[in-house]
């Protein structure tokens, strides 16, 4: 985050206000302390030399008594913490002390005339030590006359510098307080005057970021009439004459923010200059993740689209109009788009950049995907139709056409016996039967394609409904010399039904399988059940289906060609109506078949409940 200009020249004055305080502060106690220091050693100094010279009488006299008077009374002074005077011999001779001294720093260790030294005792203490000699008669200005025959002994004091280190602490805090309350004041004082001075730079640096985004309405106070407040006032012209000038940034942006369609402009080298929101959420990035990179990233590798038309055509034509390509989204997913494109040039003919629209298309390659498959669909219901309409005509015509036939040739026949009569008679009734059969399974279908059957369900035995239709397929499987045993069955097996459909739909299969298996055959109906649903299998050992046309068993008048049943006739509408059926039930039904070897359906029905139905 970019600091603001008063911070940084408040910061300057505080480091320069600081450091001139500072300065000041350091000069001021060095000056004092300097001082104190000074005056504290004349008055040591000054202090020994009266005490010397008014101790010669007591000296001459060995008044030990009044001395030591006269050292008490001095020494009650708050920073002397010892008065010793020493004899000739610089033995101790008079002791005034108010703290204790061993034997080792009571020892004079020089004979000079005047000293001055700092020490510590053995407390710990600090102390400044000055001595002077004691002389019979005073020495003349400016002349010693030190001789042993005139020293009478020595004064030796001792002070503490402890009073002296706290004046000087006192000094520290004093100047130190006096400094704050007077950098405080400063501070407070420049503060105030500078953000006075600076007030109109922040609306004018949030009006220029306002500008710089469009928005040309923006204006800034006029504060003061010194440089800040001309400059205020040729940015508020500068911005009306923009506005008339110019169209708003702000307008502009308004307008691609609200295109439905993809914008995405490009410098002349191919590098993304900005897009709109409709191209972000369509690809699904970041604008961050698009802006400088290469037009590229959006087309799929190696597809004919925008990359390989390559920008040089674009640009001499000036525009590319309504191409059909793909977008890659940020996922990996092809969008179809119709893609357009116009190059912006400046009044002088500079090309600024190429601005490409591209419209998302898949909704339309949708609907003309359904409709292509829509219109397959329908062609091949035509093709349905009319192969239905031939069918029907097929089977319709060779039953008719033989019953014309025995028809013609009994009437035809002289003299004929009773017993051809009847002969002819029972094929016709037996073609007729099939003819009936036929209009019925068509009847069935185009009812049930119309939803005009109903089917009635109710809980029904599965199991009973399989026993009754193998009992009567074994009537059928008689004439073959086919065998039909039915497998399961021991517990009642209830689906939600119609026992009349579903009789209907094993007998289609059970015939189917017995027409297909030769003579001496198995039909296996096994039944079973699990959790969820009942299975029924029906295994026959007949010729099977070739695998080629399996996938054709359940178109309608589909038979297989090359089976016997082919030449028995055969209306190939039994397995369209047996689908039906059990889907009509919510069940499934599988087909698999080996030639040679035989077929096996199976079928699922959904269980409706694991009791025995009451009669």
């Amino acid at each position: 985050m970019a600091t603001s200009l008063w911070k940084k020249l408040l910061a300057l004055f505080l480091g320069v206000f600081f450091l001139s305080i500072g300065g000041l502060t350091y000069f001021a106690y060095h000056s004092s302390s300097e001082a104190m220091e000074r005056e504290f050693h004349i008055r040591g100094g000054e202090l020994a030399k009266a005490i010397a010279f008014e101790s010669r009488t007591y000296y001459l006299n060995d008044d030990v008594e009044g001395f030591t008077t006269l050292l008490q009374s001095l020494g009650e002074a708050e920073d002397v913490v010892a008065i010793l005077a020493y004899d000739a011999t610089n033995a101790l001779w008079v002791e005034s002390s108010t703290i204790e001294l061993t034997n080792e720093e009571i020892v004079l260790r020089t004979n000079d005339m005047a000293w001055h030294r700092e020490t510590t005792v053995t407390q710990g203490s600090f102390l400044s030590e000055f001595g002077r000699a004691v002389m019979r008669e005073p020495s003349f200005v400016g002349f010693s006359f030190d001789t042993p025959t005139r020293r009478l002994g020595w004064i030796r004091i001792l002070f503490d510098r402890g009073l002296l280190e706290e004046r000087l602490d006192a000094l520290v805090l004093q100047i130190s307080i006096v400094s704050t309350i007077v950098t405080g004041i400063g501070g407070m004082i420049f503060v105030f005057l500078l953000r006075r001075s600076l007030k109109i730079i922040g609306p004018l640096t949030a009006a220029t970021q306002h500008v710089a985004k469009g928005n040309l309405d923006t204006t800034v106070p006029v504060t003061s009439r010194d440089e800040l407040g001309q400059l205020a006032t040729c940015f508020n012209q500068m911005t009306e004459q923009l506005h008339k000038t110019t169209v708003s940034k702000q307008y502009v942006d308004n307008i691609i923010r609200s295109m439905v369609d993809t914008l995405i402009v490009i410098r002349p080298d191919g590098q993304i200059r900005t897009l709109n929101q409709a191209t972000l959420h369509l690809l699904g990035y970041e604008e961050s993740e698009l802006v400088g990179q290469h037009i590229d990233r959006v087309f799929p590798n190696h597809d004919g689209s925008f990359t390989v038309v390559e920008l040089d055509p674009i640009v001499s034509a000036g525009r590319l109009d309504h191409m059909e390509t793909v977008y890659l989204t940020k996922d990996g997913h092809r969008i179809p788009v119709l893609f357009s494109a116009a190059v912006m040039r400046t009044d002088d003919g500079t090309i600024q950049g190429i601005a490409c629209v591209a419209q998302d298309i898949t909704e339309r390659k949708r609907a003309q995907q359904k409709l292509q498959e829509a219109n397959t669909k329908l062609q091949e219901l035509d093709r349905s139709r009319s192969q239905f309409f031939a069918d029907i005509s097929h089977e319709l015509r060779t039953p008719l056409t033989v019953i014309r036939g025995e028809a013609e040739v009994t009437l035809l026949t002289e003299h004929a016996m009773t017993s051809d009569y009847t002969a002819a008679l029972k094929r016709i009734v037996s073609l007729t039967r099939g003819l009936n059969k036929l209009v019925s399974d068509l009847l069935f279908l185009a009812r049930s394609e119309t939803g005009m059957i109903e089917v009635e369900r109710q809980p029904t035995s599965l199991d009973e409904v399989l026993t009754e239709a193998s009992r009567e397929g074994e009537v059928l499987a008689r004439q073959k010399s086919i065998t039909i045993t039915l497998h399961g069955g021991h517990e009642p097996i209830i689906v939600d039904g119609d026992a009349y459909r579903l009789k209907q739909l094993f007998m289609i299969l059970i015939s189917n399988a017995i027409s297909y298996t030769p003579e001496h055959g198995r039909v296996d109906v096994h039944v079973e059940q699990d959790a969820d649903c009942g299975h029924v299998t029906i295994q026959d050992s007949g010729v099977g289906i070739p695998e080629t046309e399996m996938p054709h068993v359940f178109e309608r008048f589909y038979r297989v060609k090359t089976s016997p049943a082919y030449a028995q006739g055969g209306t190939g509408l039994g397995l369209s109506i047996a689908k039906w059926i059990i889907e009509a039930h919510h069940g499934t039904i599988s087909l698999a078949s080996k030639q040679g070897v035989g077929t096996t359906v199976t079928l699922t029905l959904p269980i409706l409940v694991s009791t025995t139905v009451e009669a």
